[in-house]
């Protein structure tokens, strides 16, 4: 895959600034962004209490980073499909990062067999007639997964796309898994050195500064996404 320029060492001072501006800079109304508060709404998704559940605190914080669901999704996540996807969930332990997994784990945990790919398939509703649908992409999906597993699962939009040159969702993980685990994890212990330059007011998974540093620069700073609802399909 394309690792983006902005990624680079040569550009870790722009980096630095990106991350930093998003979880710090004030808007209009002397607020930080929505975005900013994803990772740590209501405790987190990956708090002890609810690491297993996806809650309608998980949904209300994905929709901090410009997506909705319908009421038909609610009620199928939170309510319909709540089994089933907790035991999946219970499946993924939460401290697996994409970053130190070996080949074996990656096949594992995030392959087609693997609970988070069949947890990916019930959040998208592939088991769902046509008109059943919840209307839910690989973005919508990929925030959810992100919010419940940050340090396992990046986040997937058309401005990731774009910066990266992948081809669509379906391969992502696996191509993230090899750019973050060549050369040493050179990749990853980057990412680190941004966050840590940043000085940001909570630490986030280096999966979540890739996220914010690529959303921020393929943005130019942080123009809006697309009309809230909107989702890729792959």
């Amino acid at each position: 895959m394309h690792i983006p320029e902005i990624l680079t060492e040569e550009q870790t001072d722009n980096a630095v600034t990106l991350l930093s501006n998003y979880y710090t800079q004030l808007g209009s109304k002397g607020r930080v962004r929505t975005g900013a508060r994803f990772d740590t709404w209501a405790g987190g998704g990956d708090a002890p209490d609810v690491v297993n559940t996806i809650t309608a605190d998980d949904m209300l914080a994905a929709s901090f980073l410009s997506v909705r669901f319908s009421p038909r999704a609610s009620i199928g996540i939170l309510e319909t499909r709540c089994e089933d996807i907790t035991a999946l969930l219970a499946q993924i332990p939460v401290d697996l990062d994409l970053t130190a997994l070996s080949r074996d784990e990656v096949e594992k945990f995030l392959g087609e067999d693997g609970p988070a790919w069949q947890l990916w398939n019930i959040l998208r509703g592939k088991d769902l007639q046509k008109k059943e649908k919840w209307g839910i992409g690989p973005t919508k999906a990929s925030k959810l997964l992100a919010r419940k597993r940050p340090r396992l699962i990046p986040i997937w939009d058309s401005v990731v796309k774009n910066e990266t040159k992948l081809k669509g969702s379906l391969t992502q993980w696996d191509d993230w898994y090899e750019a973050l685990t060549q050369d040493g994890g050179a990749l990853a212990l980057h990412l680190d050195e941004i966050q840590r330059r940043a000085e940001l007011p909570h630490p986030v998974s280096r999966l979540r500064v890739m996220d914010v540093v690529l959303w921020m620069h393929g943005t130019g700073g942080g123009v809006p996404q697309p009309p809230a609802g909107e989702d890729e399909e792959a």
